[in-house]
C-alpha cells in the first residue's frame, strides 16, 4: 500500500510530494517514519484514493496505533 501512495496520484499536493521525495532519499531516516504517516493520513482525506486503497489505508492506520505493526518494519519491505 504504501508503494502505491508513494507512486501517486494520491494523496495529492505539495506537502505530499515532499514526503515521497523524502521517503526516496532518506528513507530510514526518523523523518521518513512521519513522511509516510503523513502520506498515509493524506490518503484517508483524499477524494482520488480508491474505495479499497481507503480501507486497506484505515485498517494500516489502526495496527498502527495499537502498536500491532510499525512503520519502521513496513518502510523496510
Amino acid at each position: 500500500m504504501l508503494a502505491r501512495l508513494r507512486s501517486g496520484p494520491a494523496p495529492r499536493g505539495e506537502t505530499f510530494d515532499l514526503c515521497r521525495r523524502l521517503l526516496l532519499v532518506a528513507p530510514e531516516s526518523g523523518e521518513a517514519l512521519q513522511a509516510a504517516r503523513t502520506l498515509l493520513e493524506g490518503a484517508m482525506a483524499d477524494a482520488v484514493t480508491p474505495i479499497g486503497d481507503a480501507q486497506v489505508v484505515m485498517r494500516l492506520l489502526r495496527s498502527l496505533d495499537r502498536s500491532e505493526v510499525r512503520l519502521s518494519d513496513i518502510l523496510q519491505e
